[in-house]
């Protein structure tokens, strides 16, 4: 999931027809992975990426949550995250499916 990056945490929630693979990253947004993306991927696992911090493969969307340490399914909607904010308190927070 890109250059000098490293998965923290991962979920996996459903909405709908589709399922979602969530995962928190060390240098990057939370990340939000189709798996149907991920069955349909024709491309190689070993091919280095040619540019520095750039990404290849599975198309991926980044949800608008950085800093996340941690994640947990609550329930089929919600899951919660722990986020490191900026002054350098822990928040808990849910999210809901509108995110999905």
């Amino acid at each position: 999931m890109g250059s000098g990056n490293s998965p923290l945490d991962m979920i996996s929630m459903k909405k709908g027809d589709n399922s979602f693979l969530i995962m928190a990253n060390s240098n990057r947004p939370v990340f939000k992975v189709k798996y149907k993306n991920i069955e349909a991927y024709q491309g190689s696992l070993t091919t280095p990426v040619e540019e520095s911090f750039a990404t290849a493969g599975v198309n991926f969307v980044s949800m608008p949550m950085v800093n996340v340490l941690q994640l947990d399914k609550l329930d089929e909607t919600q899951f919660v995250v722990i986020q490191r904010k900026a002054n350098g308190d822990l928040d808990l927070s849910t999210v809901n499916d509108r995110w999905l």
